[in-house]
């Protein structure tokens, strides 16, 4: 299980937290900091190897800002409709939504993406795709 009151400390406190999934390498990045004519932004976006790399990423992305202050990466080992059921999602809503009411469609539209990362990881797991097998079917 995950301690979901550290995830609303990690929520309410980080200037940008990255979310990893099991199923799937993409990650949803969450940069909370805005100025006048940017927003804040959420993103599903591709893995790098270093929080450095991510850094790097960040800076050519959002030019605007410097390092951030708190930044914190953790995997959520769950559904993407657990995602929601426990409440992360909305955690997420709130923290940016005062900010910028546009972060609602953000969300929206990484959530849906993630949902369709995850059923294309779940279909290939069913079917073998860019999976290997450990026990071959012994044939008959």
């Amino acid at each position: 299980m995950i301690d979901l009151e550290e995830l609303r400390n990690v929520v309410d406190n980080a200037d940008v937290f990255t979310i990893g999934f099991r199923m799937f390498p993409e990650r949803l990045i969450i940069d909370t900091r805005s100025e006048a004519e940017t927003p804040p932004m959420i993103r599903v976006v591709k893995p790098v190897n270093t929080v450095e790399e991510r850094f790097f990423w960040l800076g050519k992305e959002r030019p605007q800002f410097s390092m951030p202050e708190r930044f914190t990466f953790f995997i959520w080992p769950h559904s993407m409709r657990f995602f929601e059921e426990s409440g992360l999602g909305d955690l997420i809503r709130q923290r940016v939504f005062p900010i910028d009411p546009d972060c609602g469609r953000q969300m929206a539209e990484s959530i849906q993406r993630l949902g369709v990362l995850e059923r294309k990881a779940e279909r290939d797991a069913i079917t073998g795709r860019n999976y290997e097998t450990l026990w071959e079917r012994a044939l008959s």
